[in-house]
């Protein structure tokens, strides 16, 4: 017998389906709406304060309620208040430095929270050399800075950060331009000559850490004495700086992170200087004291200034104020994409940044970055006993740096020495009108050895422009075969590439500053580094007897490039925007060189030993060989051992008493040797000379 369907007449069909879509909105608003009315009916407010465990309220706190987006954030006294929150309810406090909170409501509609300082624990790792290790089994001299508290502070760079955040680090900046280098020394100057720091980020030695932005870093580990550094031989006798960057976490989760600040700059405070009054005054004492006349001002100065300064209506100029960039903006924006899975981890990260001086206008300092970032690591086996036998990963980041800049050098080539020095009763301008596109010299009879000062800045140092492109890349290769000891192989290189143009217009600033013309420089170079590092590390414990110890070796050059440099008169465009050679065009007056960098290698071997029986005594050994072209045949090796020690007190049975007063309690002790392979290359090689002067025979 055939089976047939019975066939529903059409317009029956179409109510059927209208039914349906009506059954399924009465259901969706059944599921939505319902138990959002339900909701809504246990809601209230909740209020309260937050405050740190001295009672100090802290302002900026996040209030959360936990798994949605809805909250708020306390005022300057602590205070908050959140409306429409359900009764079951948990809220989140979290506060950068602060350990974060979750907090039931209940029945409570005042809840007021104490947040605690975050601290490295104990039981964290810390960074110490191709490697990690328990913060309280470090037997060396080291401090961790965490990434949160660089970035919370909202620096340009990280080294700024980092002036308050870690004992015994001193920094300073070389200058106060925007974008300028630091000079930093770990427990005062450790050698003669170079006395900077070694820098490594994310195992890979580089010369500073000025092209990372702040937002970049998980965290910045300080080896500070010869002990924990000797990991790193001929170069660690300045102390070391380990960088990491931001890794990806396996969450199953993508996140997208975007953090930026944009703020203003003022001085602070102006050094006093003389007006137009006082100067004269003092001049004239000089004078009575040297048994000369006080000048006639009249003679001196321009028709009708010395009668305008004495009754008032002219202070004279304040030098400082004119160059004076007020409200400075300085700026970051950076975006981070990062997360990951069993397989794969990844973090992204893009940023820019800028910066102006607070002195020199018109033509103030000023600092661009951007900077892109890219950590991944993959795991392509993996054993069925939940470790990992291959990986593989790459840090790659490239930075793009542009730089203008004023004279910033010794006292002779200073512009903001020279605008505190310059003479208050000489004009800005040459007539009382103050809207001339450039100011130039008034002349002054009695010395003629100044000139305006702005007008010099403007004109012999105001056009220029610096720019910079860095690439750092590390591919990495990870190989367990048993669980415990790893094998790790690395190649990193860093190419650089930077160009310097620079333009000084024909000028007449008076008897000791003229120049007839147009003066067109640019200069260029670029070079190249690697390094390819083996190390295999084996981890295990016997009985309480946990040994963990490392090998390897690490071949590494740098220099491989050159660079030149270039100048030449009469532009005939005659401004900074065709300030190149190609439109200089007067052959007699050409400056041209050209050289190669300062090349050299490092060949090492190294060793390290940590021991520890059950996290009480601790033991670390530490051997490293280095082989550096810096040094002529014969003395190029030098032999780096270190030994430290640990004895932690409060893991002992008569420690038992100290608790809870006493938590932790470590004694340890540490004897390293370092070196200092940075120096110029080839200073061992006698030089000739072709100066008469020093030749005997003359």
């Amino acid at each position: 017998m055939e089976n047939k369907r019975l066939r529903v007449p059409e317009p029956f069909g179409i109510l059927k389906k209208l039914w349906k879509f009506i059954a399924a909105g009465i259901f969706f608003l059944f599921l939505t709406v319902l138990p959002t009315i339900a909701t809504a009916q246990a809601q209230k407010t909740v209020s309260g304060k937050v405050s740190d465990n001295t009672g100090v309220p802290l302002p900026g706190v996040s209030v959360v309620i936990k798994g949605t987006t809805n909250g708020s954030i306390t005022d300057a006294q602590g205070n908050y208040t959140l409306q429409n929150v359900p009764s079951d309810a948990t809220l989140t406090f979290s506060f950068v430095g602060m350990q974060s909170q979750d907090v039931a409501i209940g029945q409570r509609s005042v809840l007021n929270v104490t947040l605690e300082e975050t601290s490295i624990g104990i039981e964290e790792v810390v960074a110490i050399g191709y490697g990690v290790q328990k913060k309280k089994l470090v037997t060396g001299a080291t401090v961790q800075v965490r990434g949160e508290d660089i970035e919370r502070l909202n620096t340009v760079s990280p080294m700024q950060a980092l002036q308050s955040h870690s004992p015994g680090l001193n920094i300073t900046e070389t200058s106060g331009e925007p974008g300028a280098g630091f000079k930093v020394n770990i427990r005062g100057i450790g050698t003669l000559g170079n006395s900077q720091p070694l820098y490594i980020v994310d195992g890979v030695p580089r010369s500073d850490i000025n092209y990372l932005p702040p937002s970049d870093i998980e965290s910045i580990d300080i080896l500070k004495d010869a002990a924990s550094a000797a990991i790193y031989g001929a170069r660690a006798a300045n102390g070391v700086i380990l960088v990491t960057t931001k890794k990806g976490s396996k969450t199953d989760k993508v996140s997208l992170t975007y953090e930026g600040y944009y703020g203003v700059q003022n001085v602070y405070k102006i050094l006093p200087l003389l007006d137009a009054k006082e100067y004269i005054m003092i001049q004239d004492e000089a004078n009575v004291n040297s048994g000369l006349k006080p000048n006639d001002w009249n003679k001196v100065l321009a028709p009708g200034d010395y009668a305008r300064i004495q009754s008032g209506k002219w202070n004279g100029t304040n030098w400082l104020k004119e160059i004076e960039n007020k409200d400075a903006p300085a700026q970051s924006h950076a975006v981070t994409i990062s997360g990951g899975n069993a397989a794969s981890v990844f973090s992204m990260g893009l940023t820019y940044t800028s910066q102006e001086g607070i002195f020199g206008k018109p033509v103030q300092s000023s600092f661009e970055r951007y900077s892109f970032r890219i950590n991944s690591e993959h795991t392509i086996f993996r054993s069925n006993s939940d470790f990992d036998i291959l990986k593989i990963g790459e840090n790659l980041s490239y930075t793009f740096r542009t730089t203008h800049g004023i004279g910033t050098g010794n006292m002779w080539w200073n512009d903001i020495s020279n605008a505190a020095k310059a003479l208050p009763i000489l004009p800005m301008f040459d007539t009382d009108k103050e809207d001339k596109a450039y100011p130039y010299h008034y002349s002054i009879p009695f010395n003629t050895n100044y000139s305006n000062p702005v007008a010099a800045m403007i004109y012999q140092r105001g056009k220029n422009l610096s720019k910079n492109h860095n690439i750092n890349g590390n591919v990495y290769m990870s190989l367990q075969p048993i669980k415990g000891l790893i094998y790790r192989s690395s190649f990193s290189a860093s190419p650089n590439f930077n160009s310097y143009r620079s333009w000084t217009p024909s000028y007449a600033l008076g008897p000791v500053a003229t120049a007839n013309n147009n003066v067109t420089a640019q200069n260029m170079g670029g070079g190249l580094g690697w390094m390819f590092e083996n190390t295999l590390n084996y981890n295990f414990d016997l009985s309480g007897n946990t040994f963990d110890i490392l090998v390897g070796t690490s071949a590494e050059r740098y220099g491989l490039g050159e660079n030149m440099n270039t100048s030449n008169v009469g532009n005939v465009f005659n401004d900074f925007a065709h300030a190149y050679i190609n439109n200089a065009n007067i052959p007699t007056n050409a400056s041209i060189g050209g050289a190669p960098l300062d090349r050299g290698g490092i060949l090492s071997y190294f060793g390290r030993i940590n021991y520890d029986y059950k996290e009480t005594y601790l033991l670390s050994l530490i051997m490293r060989a280095d082989g550096s072209s810096n040094f002529p045949r014969g003395n190029r090796w030098g032999y780096f051992p270190s030994v430290s020690a640990g004895w932690v007190l409060s893991n002992a049975s008569f420690a038992e008493s100290w608790r809870p007063a006493i938590d932790f309690f470590k004694l340890r002790a540490s004897w390293g040797q370092n070196g200092n392979q940075a120096i110029p290359g080839f200073q061992y090689i006698s030089l000739t000379s072709f100066n008469n002067s020093d030749n005997p025979a003359n």
